[in-house]
């Protein structure tokens, strides 16, 4: 009933829930999501965590799933960017 009456308010609304491995609350309240977004960080969450996600996404018990990933260095990335950290492209 909460999530109804803040729909009509508000037009984003925001649920932040423990990690899916540890409790259910993120399964319980994704039948009323309309996006459930995994944040991992780079080099720190662990890889069970990502291929559990990656399992519920595949066998539907969580849709519309998408990753946020956070506290990536530009300087260990090995594609493009656009010169940002390059000074190399920097004018003299």
């Amino acid at each position: 009933r909460f999530l109804d009456l803040a729909k009509k308010e508000f037009d984003y609304i925001i649920v932040d829930t423990a990690p899916t491995l540890l409790v259910a609350d993120t399964l319980l309240i994704s039948k009323y999501a309309d996006l459930t977004l995994y944040v991992v960080r780079a080099g720190h969450t662990e890889k069970k965590t990502v291929e559990f996600s990656k399992e519920l996404s595949e066998t539907n018990r969580l849709q519309n799933m998408a990753y946020v990933v956070n506290d990536v260095a530009i300087s260990k990335s090995k594609t493009y960017t656009y010169g940002y950290g390059d000074d190399s492209k920097k004018k003299k």
